[in-house]
C-alpha cells in the first residue's frame, strides 16, 4: 500500500483549543483511516518559550517557536492553524494566505465584518483552501437535524429558539483576562457563545438573517487582574439577547451568557416548522428531540433519537459500537476528517471562511442594534452561503464523501 502523502501542520496557539486542535490532528488517522492524508504536528508556536515548550511536549509536537511569522514562511509548511485570541486572526490569517498556506481558523473569524470579509475574499482570491473551527457541525445529532429540516420532515419553518448559557463569569472572583477586554475579543458572550448559535442556524436551517434587534449587559465592571495586583475594565458584554427575522420569514431568539449559575456549557436550538419541530441540546449532544405531526395522535409526543448508529447517523461508524457515545472532542476530528476529503478532491469546504464572514455580519449587526435601540438589517456581503449540508458526510455510509 502507498504511503499517504503528509501534510506538516504549524499550530499557533496551546490554550484551551490548542489542546482540542493538537488532538484532532493525531486522532484523526485513527477514527479515519481512509483519511487522504498523514499529518505531522510539526510546530507549535506560543508567546513564551518555556510554556510553550512544555505545552509541545504534552501534546506531541516535534519543534515549538516563538516567531510566527517565520514558521508561516517555512516552505515545509503545508497548514498553519490559528487557535490564538480574536485580535490576532486577521494578522496572522493574512500572513499565512499571502504565504499560499492552508489556513484553519478559530471563531469568531475576526475582529469585525471588515476584517472577514478582507480575509475571505483573499483566501478566495489566492485559492487557499479555509476552515473556520465550528465544529459543531459535526456533531452526529446536529447533522440528523440537518438533514432532517433537508428532507422537509419539519415542513417550512417559523420558529428557532437559541440559547447557550454558562456560569464561569457569575463569581466576581473570576480574575480579568482577554475574553473580557474588547480591543482582544470584540465582544464578551456574543461573539464567543451567539457565534456559536448564528453558525448552527444557517447549518441546520439553510437559512439567512434577515434583521436582528438586540440588547446586552455587563453586570461586573471591573476585575480583579490574575497576578492580584491592580483591577481591569470589563468593557465587553456578559449577556447578549437578540431578536432576529431570517430570510423565510420565520422569527427567531438568541440569548448568549456567561452569568447563568448552574449551567456549564448549555447550547440548545429549537426548531419549530409546520409539520414538526426538533430540539438540539449539545449538554447531550448524542441525542435529539424530534417531533412530527404526522404521527398518529394517540402517540405524538416528543421522541428521543439516539444518533449513535453508524448505518443511519454520520460520523457514528467511525467510533465505536452502536450505542456508544462520542464526545466534544470528536467534533473537531470529524471536521478536520472531511476538511482532508475536501481538500484532496479539491471541493470547497464548509464551514469556510465565507461562513465565518456570514457569521460577523450577523454579530456586527446585532452590536449595531445595541448602539442604536433599532431594528437593524444585515447586510450580506455573500448572500445564500448557509447551504445547509454542503461539506457533511450523508448518514447513508461512514466512507460516504462530501
Amino acid at each position: 500500500m502507498a504511503a499517504k502523502p503528509v501534510l506538516n501542520v504549524a499550530l499557533i496557539g496551546y490554550a484551551f483549543m490548542g489542546r482540542a486542535h493538537s488532538n484532532a490532528y493525531r486522532q484523526v488517522g485513527h477514527f479515519f483511516p481512509d483519511s487522504p492524508y498523514s499529518l505531522k504536528r510539526k510546530v507549535l508556536v506560543g508567546r513564551t518559550d518555556a510554556a510553550v515548550k512544555k505545552a509541545a511536549e504534552e501534546l506531541g509536537w516535534e519543534e515549538t517557536s516563538t516567531d510566527a511569522e517565520a514558521v508561516i514562511n517555512r516552505p515545509d509548511i503545508d497548514i498553519v492553524d490559528i487557535g490564538t485570541p480574536n485580535d490576532s486572526h486577521f494578522d496572522l490569517a493574512m500572513r499565512a494566505i499571502k504565504a499560499g498556506k492552508i489556513v484553519l481558523c478559530e471563531k469568531p473569524l475576526a475582529m469585525t465584518t471588515k476584517e472577514a470579509r478582507t480575509m475571505a475574499t483573499a483566501a478566495k482570491k489566492a485559492g487557499v483552501p479555509n476552515l473556520i473551527w465550528h465544529n459543531y457541525r459535526r456533531a452526529p445529532a446536529a447533522t440528523t437535524a440537518a438533514q432532517l429540516i433537508a428532507d422537509g420532515k419539519i415542513g417550512e419553518i417559523r420558529h428557532v429558539r437559541a440559547v447557550y448559557l454558562q456560569d464561569w463569569l457569575i463569581d466576581d472572583a473570576c480574575p480579568y483576562t482577554w475574553r473580557m477586554n474588547v480591543k482582544t475579543c470584540g465582544s464578551g458572550a456574543h461573539g464567543d457563545l451567539n457565534a456559536h448559535l448564528i453558525d448552527m442556524t444557517r447549518f441546520m436551517t439553510g437559512l439567512e438573517f434577515s434583521e436582528v434587534c438586540g440588547m446586552s449587559e455587563t453586570f461586573i465592571k471591573t476585575r480583579k487582574n490574575p497576578d492580584g495586583k491592580g483591577t481591569g475594565t470589563v468593557d465587553v458584554d456578559d449577556a447578549f439577547l437578540f431578536l432576529a427575522k431570517l430570510s423565510n420569514g420565520a422569527v427567531a431568539s438568541y440569548e448568549a451568557t456567561r452569568s447563568a449559575l448552574g449551567r456549564k456549557n448549555y447550547n440548545r436550538i429549537e426548531i419549530n416548522g409546520t409539520k414538526g419541530s426538533l430540539v438540539w441540546n449539545f449538554e447531550r449532544m448524542n441525542e435529539l428531540e424530534f417531533f412530527d405531526s404526522t404521527d398518529e395522535a394517540r402517540v405524538q409526543g416528543f421522541r428521543t433519537i439516539m444518533c449513535m448508529n453508524g448505518g443511519a447517523h454520520a460520523y457514528a461508524g467511525n467510533y465505536w459500537p452502536d450505542g456508544h457515545i462520542i464526545g466534544y472532542e470528536h467534533t473537531f476530528i470529524n471536521t478536520l476528517a472531511d476538511f482532508l476529503v475536501a481538500l484532496k478532491a479539491k471541493k470547497e469546504f464548509r464551514p469556510n471562511f465565507a461562513d465565518g464572514v456570514a457569521a460577523e455580519e450577523v454579530l456586527d449587526a446585532a452590536i449595531d442594534s445595541v448602539k442604536k435601540h433599532k431594528w437593524i438589517t444585515v447586510e450580506h456581503s455573500q448572500p445564500g452561503t448557509g447551504h445547509v449540508l454542503k461539506g457533511s458526510r450523508k448518514t447513508t455510509s461512514k466512507n460516504a464523501g462530501l
